[in-house]
């Protein structure tokens, strides 16, 4: 028994302890699980390498094309010949009397490999590469964009439940005032100080604050439920974040649009839609291409039968060939194709790429415009906020004295306990409104942050 308890003791000390070792994750880090885990990203990401092929595909036009061909055919013809008439001389045979027949038949066997390439595209292939490269990076700047978007998203829903949490923190303060107040009452209340209808006054309180609680506990787990689902950190880790809300403060900054991912997407955007125009403007430009063949053509079992017959046999003239070959037939030369006029579809496609850059130009203008708004709206709000903020911690000090006050007035007797709750209701509601005025500041703060396009990971706190 003793080798096998001693066996047993050191893998016991190694099972690790429930809970034991778990850290609640930072903001920046559920912010980094979100980017890494968003599915609309990563089909973003996609798009772009399926770009990337197709620009593979473009710098791929000059490889040469390799392809092998092999026929087999059997033809079997009436062969309808109507030339002038001839003679034969000495045997004064007349040919080609009128109109002649002759039934031909025989096998054919081709094959050939060729070799195909591009030399010259007119420079189309060039100019429509340098789009998709602009477009590509249009493409790649956007990512930026959905970034900040999952960051703003994940601290939302971060400060949500640090808002809660401080929602909490007043209610259970407030639990223990009112459990302190309601054993004085009672007691006030045996010696007929106060009315049962009083007395009654902080049950209700109670069941308020109970229903209260209750339903910051669904909040809570609704909002753990959203983080896993965005960032899939375990329900058990986040629920171990204990963050306090405090409020963003921002440099005084005259930053502009500059940095929004945007306005640097839609610049990309009108280069490719220019290199693109360039391109159609090159329909006319002739194209040239090289070609190299070797093949092999034969002919089996042929026959060629003529109306005529021999003049002393009288047997009927036929011809009949067992194998007649070509092999190896070479073949090597360039051509070129020159679209001398296409029926006006290259000018249709020069004005419709025209038409495309002066809409990406439009919407370029119209974006900028757009930004510029968003960002005087997003800087009137976090003003508005920091001064709602200034406020509200008046009003939250002011009942907070007004709360101390109403205690120490409870326990001498000079209010009455409907006066109590009053002070006390007045307070929970200063605290709360001045949480979620933090919690609109931050907001405000973090919309200023992608309104410049500043927001970053290192930014999140």
């Amino acid at each position: 028994m003793y080798p096998v308890l001693c066996w047993m003791f050191p893998v016991w000390m190694l099972v690790p302890l429930a809970g034991v070792g778990q850290e609640a994750p930072t903001l920046a880090q559920l912010a980094e699980r979100a980017i890494e885990k968003s599915h609309s990203l990563a089909n973003a990401e996609l798009d772009i390498q399926s770009e990337r092929e197709t620009r593979r595909g473009i710098r791929e036009t000059y490889l040469p094309h390799v392809e092998a061909n092999g026929k087999f055919a059997h033809v079997n013809a009436n062969v309808l010949v109507d030339l002038p008439t001839t003679t034969l001389p000495l045997l004064n045979i007349p040919l080609f009397d009128g109109s002649e027949r002759f039934q031909s038949r025989g096998n054919l066997w081709t094959s050939d490999i060729t070799a195909s390439a591009v030399l010259f595209t007119g420079t189309k292939a060039p100019k429509l590469g340098k789009a998709l490269d602009q477009k590509i990076r249009a493409q790649e700047i956007m990512l930026e964009k959905r970034r900040q978007e999952i960051m703003d998203q994940v601290s939302t829903a971060y400060d949500q439940l640090a808002l809660l949490r401080q929602v909490q923190n007043v209610l259970e303060e407030s639990q223990k005032r009112l459990d302190i107040e309601k054993k004085t009452a009672e007691k006030a209340f045996g010696y007929g100080l106060i009315t049962s209808y009083e007395l009654n006054k902080l049950d209700v309180a109670e069941a308020t604050f109970a229903a209260k609680k209750q339903e910051y506990e669904g909040k809570r787990g609704l909002l753990l439920q959203q983080l896993h689902q965005l960032t899939d950190v375990p329900v058990d880790s986040l629920a171990l974040i204990e963050h306090t809300l405090q409020p963003y403060s921002l440099a005084a900054t005259s930053e502009g649009i500059a940095n929004r991912p945007e306005v640097a997407a839609l610049d990309a955007a009108i280069e490719a839609n220019r290199y693109k125009l360039q391109a159609e403007r090159a329909h006319w430009i002739p194209q040239v291409q090289a070609l190299a063949r070797v093949g092999y053509y034969g002919l089996t079992n042929g026959s060629l039968k003529t109306p005529y017959t021999l003049p002393v046999s009288g047997q009927p003239v036929q011809l009949g060939i067992d194998r007649l070959q070509a092999f190896p037939s070479y073949m090597v030369g360039v051509g070129f194709r020159w679209n001398l006029f296409d029926g006006m579809q290259g000018k249709r496609a020069v004005n419709k790429a025209k038409i495309e850059v002066t809409k990406a130009e439009n919407e370029r203008q119209e974006a900028e415009e757009l930004l510029n708004l968003n960002l005087v709206k997003a800087q009137t709000e976090y003003e508005l906020a920091n001064k709602q903020l200034t406020t509200g911690q008046t009003r939250l000090n002011t009942a907070k004295n007004a709360l101390n006050i109403a205690q120490k007035e409870s326990r001498v007797g000079l209010i009455k306990p409907a006066e109590r709750i009053t002070a006390e209701t007045d307070y929970q509601a200063a605290a709360l409104d001045y949480y979620q005025t933090v919690f609109n500041q931050r907001r405000a703060a973090y919309r200023l942050l992608m309104a410049t396009g500043n927001l970053t990971l290192e930014k999140l706190n």
